[in-house]
Parts: structure tokens; sequence; C-alpha cells
């Protein structure tokens, strides 16, 4: 069965996001459904175009280069369907739109040669180069990243009620069925903030912004009519088109920047930009903050009076089971914020398409949240953990005939308590998977339901 498939990788994703785009266009696939009237719906990841980009995202993750693995000759046409042909196509398209991209005549007459008698190619293919070629046109040399002028900007002017729900959802921005309904069961709970970590596949387009993430945000929460106050963080794949289109969407949500404060008398919810230094896509230079977030961060932490905090963020401080450059913990991120981290009572972030409650870590209750609507398929996951230095709560996901559960975590604030409730699809909507206390009792093992 074919399935989204993303990389970590800034170029490839922006050619996912041509072929998506070309393709969404193409079809005018709007239907009824959980997104609303007229919703443009994400191309069938069985179409062959996407099923080649998912098949060269596998082959980037393994570390392997598609360029180098391209034959001399074309596969033979017996070899079309979802298989060499329609790779091979792909490839050399993408080769084709990064010469175009450097102005680089030659290159691009020598890739489009290897293409040769082989005309099976989808014409799309040609239309999709045109759209990477404009990606890059509209493409911020420098991310438009917002500086604080006084040290308490970015405390977001609105009080959380003392009983405030607050729902936390990572990587959630895929624009498929799954997202829509978990986003549904989310508002079914009448939440009062909803705070999504990160991540609009597969490179945060303007195209991507607007519908696989704001027009379905806008239709299934309904922020002007209810009330609720919505925000996102910065990801890894939302920089990946240099950021303009991520700015002009939180401008849409009324977020002032991509670190902000929310705060009542007993909480403070902070959030941090970990995505804009997310360049690397060997993770071999772990990303960082800016050195001015890192003292405003300071500001907030000494300013927090008898209020307890909260940390989030896209990317994880540590984890049990991906490497960060070398080993498990970020190096970067330890030594910006680790010394604050006393006075904080658990940080959430997403990135992995996982859901992982650790024991306290690094001076910190760590919660990896990002199973929000990416697809895992049951054998992903590595069992046991890469680094069972890390200590965990046994406490897995559920899982389905080919795919892990998606879900979200639900803050209840009452005075200077917290219920966290942790839901999955897979469950009955009213019964949390995991239930945990945060307050008097920081750091209570919780109680799986």
């Amino acid at each position: 069965m074919a399935r989204m498939r993303q990389t970590r990788h800034p170029e490839f994703s922006l050619w996912q996001s041509a072929i998506d785009q070309t393709l969404a266009k193409k079809q005018g696939g709007q239907t009824e459904d959980l997104g609303g009237s007229g919703a443009v719906q994400r191309p069938d990841p069985n179409d062959p175009m996407v099923a080649a980009t998912a098949m060269i995202a596998v082959d980037i993750e393994n570390k392997r280069t598609p360029s180098e693995d391209v034959p001399a000759e074309a596969p033979a046409r017996s070899t079309e369907g979802v298989g060499g042909a329609v790779k091979y196509c792909s490839t050399i398209w993408w080769e084709i739109a990064k010469a175009r991209v450097k102005g680089d005549a030659a290159a691009e007459a020598a890739w489009k040669a290897r293409l040769g008698a082989f005309t099976s190619c989808d014409p799309r293919y040609s239309e999709a180069v045109e759209q990477y070629v404009e990606f890059f046109r509209v493409k911020c040399d420098k991310v438009p990243y917002r500086v604080w002028k006084n040290i308490g900007d970015f405390v977001i002017d609105w009080k959380m009620p003392a009983n405030a729900k607050v729902a936390i959802v990572g990587d959630w921005g895929t624009g498929q069925q799954e997202a829509k309904a978990l986003l549904a069961a989310i508002g079914r709970k009448n939440p009062d903030v909803v705070i999504h970590l990160g991540d609009i596949y597969y490179s945060g387009t303007e195209f991507e912004m607007e519908n696989y993430f704001y027009n379905i945000w806008n239709q299934i929460l309904d922020p002007k009519g209810t009330g609720t106050k919505t925000f996102t963080l910065t990801g890894n794949h939302d920089m990946y088109s240099g950021g303009g289109p991520y700015y002009e969407l939180i401008d849409k949500l009324g977020q002032p920047a991509s670190y902000f404060c929310l705060r009542n008398d007993d909480w403070q919810f902070i959030a941090l930009d970990t995505g804009l230094h997310d360049d690397d896509p060997l993770g071999q230079n772990p990303t960082y903050l800016e050195a001015t977030e890192v003292q405003w961060l300071q500001d907030k932490i000494n300013t927090a009076g008898n209020r307890k905090t909260v940390l989030l963020s896209h990317h994880q401080l540590f984890t049990a089971y991906e490497d960060i450059g070398p080993g498990y913990v970020n190096p970067n991120l330890s030594r910006q914020v680790g010394p604050m981290l006393d006075k904080v009572t658990a940080w959430l972030w997403g990135h992995e398409h996982n859901q992982v409650i650790y024991k306290p870590f690094q001076g910190v209750l760590g919660r990896c949240i990002g199973h929000g609507a990416y697809p895992v398929g049951i054998t992903e996951i590595p069992m046991p953990a890469r680094h069972p230095e890390v200590p965990l709560v046994d406490v897995q996901l559920a899982k389905g005939a080919s795919f892990y559960s998606h879900g979200y975590v639900m803050v209840e604030l009452s005075g200077g308590s917290a219920t966290v409730s942790y839901y999955q699809d897979s469950d009955s909507e009213g019964v949390a998977m995991f239930t945990e206390t945060w307050g008097a009792a920081v750091g209570s093992a919780g109680s799986v339901v």
C-alpha cells in the first residue's frame, strides 16, 4: 500500500511539494469531507508520481543518493508502474529542476539526454519543474525570523482561564483524512487553546500552508466562532521553502512570532523556535536557538513568579529512538536551555513521529508527541529503543493493521495543578490511554487507562 513519505532533505522536500501542487491543481479534487466544502485534497499516494517521490524519500533516509542509482539507460517499459520506471522519471526530472534553478544549461541538457527516447514519463513532470523553479524564485534569502525589540514582547495579550483546556498536537500538517479526523476529535473536546508543534508537509509552501493547514484548521476548529486560541510552531519542514509562507500563516492566526508565551496566574506555556536552524539534513549539527531567543526565554523564566512553566518546541532535547548528531542529547539545546530546566515542569516536543513518555531525564520531564498525523508503519519504530540510557515509562501507541495510532495531548488546568491526558485515535474519544498530574506532584508516573 502506497503512503505519504517525507524526508529531512530540504531540496527533495521542495520537489515533493512541486509534484504535490502540480497534481492537486490538475485533479480538481474538491469533495465534501471533514475539511469542509471545496477543500483541496492531497493527491492520492498511489498516484505514480507521488509514489515515485516516496521511494526516493526512503532512499534518502537510508543515506542513498538518488542520482547515483540512476541507470545509464531507462528501465524497460515492462517495469513501469510503481517501480523502476517511475522512480527513474522522478529522479531525472528532479535533476533537471535543480539544474534549471542553478541556471546550468549544460547539466540540464545532459540530464534530458539521459531520458533519451524514454517517453513514458508523465508530461506533468515538466510542469513540476516550473513549480520547483518558482519555489526558489520566491524563497527568502533569509528566513524572516522576528527578534523582540522589548524583552517583554511576544507574551500573548490574552490571559488563559484558570481552568483552561490546552490541546497540543505535533507533526499534524499532512492534509490527509486522518489529520482532519484527529483535529475534529480535538474540536469536540472544546479546548480553549490548540497548539501545533510544527511541520506542514512537505516543505511549508504557501499552497501547503493554505490548503493542508489553514483552511482545514479554520473549518474544523472555527476559532472565530468558538473563541479558541490557536498557534503553530516552526518545524524543520516549515522552513524548507524559506519560511515566508510560515510567517504569513502565523499573521493570519494572530500569532506575533515563531516563539511566544501564554500565561495565567498559575501557568505559562513557552513556545520555542527550534526550526530556524535545522538546515543540516544529516543531523551532525543539531538545531539550536537564536541567542536573542535564549535571552527572551531566560526573562520569561525569571519573571514567572509563582507560575509553573511548560516548554513547547518542535525538536527534542533528547531521544531514546533516534540519533541526535553522535548521541541522544542535543548538545546545543542542552547548553542553551539546560541551566533553566530546574524551573521547568515539563517539555513537550514533536519531530519524531511517535509518542514517548519519558521518566525525568536531563533535569526535565520530557514528552514526545509527534504522532499527530504522519503515517508510521508498525515495523518502523525500533524495538527495543535505540538508546536504553534514556529512561522510559512503558506506554506505547496502539498498532493497527499497517500503522501506529495518531494522537494528541489535552492539558486541563485547575489552579496550580494540571491533569494531562494522552489520547489516540484508535480509542474511544472519552478514554485517554494515559493520564498524569503536573503540579504539586510534578513527575508523577501517571496511570494507564
